[in-house]
This record gives C-alpha cells, structure tokens and sequence, in this order.
C-alpha cells in the first residue's frame, strides 16, 4: 500500500500477466479472423464492403505485431536485462525504441478500430453524413494526441509530465468516442428493429441473443474496456516504479479488444446474425421472408429492394396466393402454417418446409 492509499502493484507484473492475456486473446482474434476472411472469399463475388475488408486485415496485423514485440520484450525484461538492469527498472523505462515502436502500433490499431466502428455508425444510421462528422474529427484528435505522445521521448529533453498529459489526452477522446459511437449505434439498432417488428406485429422470444447482438454490433466490448483502461491510467504513477501499475494489464490486450470487436461486427453482418447495410438505407423491402415452427421464436429477413431488382415480378410482397405465379389461384388456397416462400427465379415460387 503506497502512502496516499493505493494498493502496489508491481509493473514487472503487470506486463507478464498482460503478455499472457494478449496471446490468449490473439488466439481467439486469429480463430474470428480467419472464419472472416474465409467467408468474406465465399461472398467475393457478392457485395464485398471493401473499407471494412482491408480494415480488418489491418487490425490484424497490426495486432499481430504488437504481440510479438510485447513477446520480444518480455524476454527482455525477464531474461536478458534480468541481471544487469532487472525487470522493474525495465519495464518502467517506456522510451526503450522497442516500446516506443510498439506503441506507435497501439495508437494505429486503436484508432483504425475506432474508424470500422465510426463507420458502422454511419451505415445504420442510413448513410447520412453529419452523424459521422464529430466521430471522425474524435478520431483524428486520436492519431494526434497519440503520436505527439509517444513523439515526445525523440525530444532531446523529454518531459514525462508532458508526455503524460498527452496521453491522458488520447485516452479522453478515445472513451469519448466509444461510448457516443456505441450509444448512437444500439440506439439506432433497437429503433430500427422494435419498429420492423411493431408493424410486422412479431413478439420477439429471444431478447437475450438480441442483446447480445446489440452488444457485438455496436462495440460495446471497446467501450467497456477503454472505461477499465482509462480508471486504471488514472491510478498508475507516472514513472511506473510505485503503486498501481495494473493499467499496463488492459494495455497490453487493448489491440487484440480493439482487433476482436470490428472483425466480430463484419463477421455478424456477413454471416446473417445481424441486418445487411441496406436495412438501414432503404425504407421499403420487396420481400419478407419469415418462419416459425418448432424454434419458438420468429425471425425474419429482407432481401434487395425492389428498384435494385432486374425482374420487377420479384418485388411482390407475397402475402396472397393469387399474387404467386404458379401457385394459389385465390386467397383461400393458403400456405400452411409455418411454410415460407422460396424464391428460386421469377417463374418458380414453390413453399418450403421452415427452417
């Protein structure tokens, strides 16, 4: 316990334990980006969302990198200066060139992650401009107060109080823009979904993979760890030798969170967990495609609007057997409960078992 009452937490600690946590996130990350870009080579020939691909494969390696420099210098600290310099004193000089690098990369990875969520926010809020102007301008303030940060120790005369403020800077805009980003998203999302199912007159019976959902899509899991990571910057001293060095635990793994949440989002909207862009774009779909049956629960799903169709026969809601070519001759001739139209080309209109 230090003298002003906060409990001590050695650095040398605190960077093994994250070093640990970072490679065990990176696995998880690597297993998520991997079932991304095989699904994102399946679709290559559909609509591919270019900026989140590359983004994504950005994070990762830049999250890849942040990792085995964090590795390089685990074995620094621990083996190699172990004798000589010994890991506290080690670890606490961060204007060590290997440090500086990794932290460049920190600030790369955390704003480029900040932008694929920014960008989400645009989508679901039907592409309008204004809604992503202050997010970005948050973001820009990022790479600044970031790089002038770590830019400071290549001074002939560094000042760590300076270079604090700094950081502490980056860390405000960050959690600033997380949780205005991260509102606005759910926000949008909840609207937009409790409005599609009032007027379709469905009652949802699964609200926990709904929040959950909510939760992933809007990058809830950045926020939650930036308010952890800013708490804990709070806390730490400033030259790392006394008191709670527990902030260099969420450190170490912020890439891999900042890595893990857009790929998790590009990888819900891919594989159908969550609604394409165009849901929040367009007003009015062409068909809507619904099933109940055992599962207790209704879902439904909208395909292209009927302007985009090259066959204007595609964009009947089909709701009245007299609508479908080929089936009901009139509203009697009904399909039976649970069954769900198929739509196989503009001539062939069949029901199917529900899914």
């Amino acid at each position: 316990m230090t003298p002003d009452g906060v409990k001590h937490f050695p650095i040398d600690e605190a960077y093994l334990i994250g070093g640990w946590l970072e490679s065990f996130f990176w696995g998880l990350y690597t297993l998520l980006f991997a079932m991304s870009i095989y699904g994102i080579y399946h679709k290559r020939r559909e609509d591919v969302n270019g900026f989140t691909t590359v983004s994504i494969v950005i994070l990762y390696l830049l999250a890849t990198s942040h990792m085995f420099l964090a590795l390089v210098r685990l074995i620094q600290g621990f083996i190699l200066y172990r004798d000589t310099i010994g890991p506290i004193l080690y670890f606490a000089n961060i204007s060590v060139r290997l440090n500086i690098a990794k932290d460049y990369i920190y600030i790369t990875n955390l704003a480029v992650g900040d932008a694929v969520v920014a960008w989400r926010l645009y989508v679901v809020w039907g592409r309008k401009l204004w809604i992503a102007i202050v997010p970005a301008l948050m973001i820009i303030g990022e790479f600044i107060c970031g790089y002038g940060s770590i830019s400071q120790w290549f001074l002939p005369h560094p000042n760590p109080v300076v270079i604090a403020h700094w950081g502490q800077g980056i860390f405000i805009i960050s959690l600033a823009s997380n949780i205005v980003i991260t509102g606005a998203i759910a926000t949008r999302i909840w609207y937009m979904t409790s409005r599609t199912r009032r007027v379709l007159n469905v009652e949802s019976r699964d609200n926990y993979s709904r929040a959950v959902l909510l939760i992933v899509e809007s990058g809830a899991l950045i926020a939650a760890a930036k308010i952890i990571e800013f708490t804990l910057f709070k806390l730490a001293p400033v030259d790392g030798l006394n008191g709670l060095n527990a902030l260099y635990i969420v450190y170490e793994v912020m890439p891999q969170i900042t890595g893990l949440a857009p790929t998790a989002i590009v990888y819900a909207v891919d594989h159908g967990y969550t609604q394409k862009d165009d849901y929040y774009t367009t007003g009015a779909k062409s068909t809507i495609l619904f099933a109940s049956g055992n599962t207790g629960t209704d879902t439904f799903a909208d395909t292209e609007p009927a302007t985009q169709l090259a066959d204007p026969s595609m964009s009947t809601i089909a709701f009245a057997g007299n609508l479908i070519p080929g089936g009901a001759k009139d509203k009697s001739e009904k399909p039976p409960r649970g069954a769900q139209w198929r739509t196989a080309s503009s001539s062939d209109y069949e029901p199917t078992s529900p899914v």
